[in-house]
């Protein structure tokens, strides 16, 4: 078993202990055998948050007034979601899950997902190559950027230049003050072959990018295991530059956070969530049409607008401040680096163990 397998199912396994039936689930209304609703409807596995409230407030809206339906939303981590579609393999009682690159290729591997069905999903037509599966198993949600944080307001105060390189985490004049995630978090799981590449490795070879983190570790005032950490520490000026998703950054800037996002010259990294269809879902048809409007152009404008994923269908149109903000375009996609998450699959259990032993334990 990968190590990305073996850490999928440990979280898993402690997601379902935790799990409380709630929603369609908690009458088991939603499975497959059981009483029809009396009104249509199809059940999505979804994230909380902004995610939550951009799809309950402004995209589900629409589609449930076109097809006549209710769509149910299911909010959950990753984790949990991905614990739920595991426990029911075969006779899912969702239809719909939000998964992200590495839990859509371990959910494939596992036989969780459906094919996409062409008849249907009309808008993978206008789809970039890049948010498409190979086995026609689900599509890209939207394009996030993995590249640099820093804090505006330290660099102004302190006259230094903004950061253009991924080296820059690396400057003298930073030391103890690089934000890094912790081994377990998929920012660093996505920088630890972004590196390795850089550095002459790839995903299957990252001792060169391990080398070059053994000497940042000491800059590090912690490891941020949630994103919410890493906020507050930049918020107090005690990091003043790391790495992170665009959409996350850019959502701190219009809260008023004073930071900001950068492209590095060597290529920011191409991160995205998905959207598979459960094999076995009890409205199949409903699924697939679900995921055919949330990658139209229509819904694509809203991801991009008020949770920042660049939009993955090339039809989409954004205005200026939007268009900034994400990954948008041919042009910017082409610079962009798109990692090999079946090699990552192998792999970042390894890493993760690697990580806690070399870096953080230093």
């Amino acid at each position: 078993m990968t190590g990305i397998l073996r850490s999928l199912l440990a979280a898993a396994l402690a997601a379902l202990t935790c799990l409380v039936p709630s929603g369609p689930f908690a009458q088991g209304k939603a499975g497959p055998g059981s009483t029809p609703p009396a009104h249509k409807e199809v059940v999505f596995l979804g994230f909380g948050g902004t995610h939550e409230k951009n799809m309950k407030e402004r995209v589900l809206p629409p589609f449930e007034r076109r097809f006549g339906v209710k769509v149910v939303y299911v909010t959950g981590t990753m984790a949990a979601n991905f614990a739920r579609a595991q426990a029911w393999k075969g006779r899912p009682e969702g239809d719909v899950i939000w998964t992200n690159d590495l839990t859509h290729v371990t959910g494939k591997k596992l036989g969780l997902y459906e094919k996409l069905d062409l008849q249907r999903i009309t808008a993978l037509r206008d789809v970039y190559e890049a948010a498409r599966d190979a086995e026609g198993v689900g599509v890209m949600q939207g394009f996030q950027a993995e590249g640099l944080e820093y804090n505006t307001k330290v660099f102004r105060e302190r006259n230094l230049a903004a950061p253009t390189s991924w080296w820059d985490l690396w400057r003298p004049e930073f030391k103890g003050r690089v934000g890094l995630y912790a081994g377990t978090n998929a920012y660093t799981q996505y920088l630890i072959p972004t590196i390795a590449r850089i550095a002459g490795g790839g995903e299957r070879n990252t001792d060169t990018a391990f080398a070059k983190f053994r000497e940042l570790g000491p800059s590090a005032p912690t490891f941020a295991v949630a994103p919410a950490e890493l906020d507050n520490l930049l918020k107090q000026g005690e990091v003043w530059i790391t790495y992170n998703g665009s959409s996350r950054v850019y959502e701190l800037a219009a809260a008023g956070f004073p930071v900001d996002f950068v492209y590095p010259k060597e290529g920011a990294v191409v991160f995205g969530n998905w959207f598979d269809v459960l094999k076995g879902a009890p409205h199949p048809e409903l699924a697939q049409e679900l995921v055919n409007y949330l990658i139209s152009p229509e819904a694509q404008e809203l991801f991009a607008k008020h949770v920042f994923f660049g939009p993955i269908n090339r039809q989409t149109k954004l205005d200026p401040e939007t268009a900034r903000r994400v990954p948008y375009g041919p042009d910017r996609l082409a610079g962009m680096i798109k990692l090999d998450f079946e090699a990552m699959n192998a792999e970042v259990g390894r890493w993760t163990d690697r990580w806690n032993r070399e870096i953080e334990r230093r």
